[in-house]
């Protein structure tokens, strides 16, 4: 819930939250482009940082 909630007020949409186990799933298609995965990649890394 944190993870996500952090990545919409940075722009980052197409998550959700699995209800029963955790985790994150993010839905990338084909015509998502490299600089929104770009993006994800760069969020993910310092949401480690400050709550890995």
């Amino acid at each position: 819930a944190k993870f996500v909630e952090e990545a919409l007020k940075e722009g980052l949409g197409g998550l959700k939250g699995h209800r029963s186990v955790g985790g994150c799933r993010a839905s990338i298609y084909n015509a998502t482009g490299i600089e929104a995965l770009r993006a994800l990649v760069e969020f993910m890394a310092e949401f480690e940082k400050k709550h890995g």
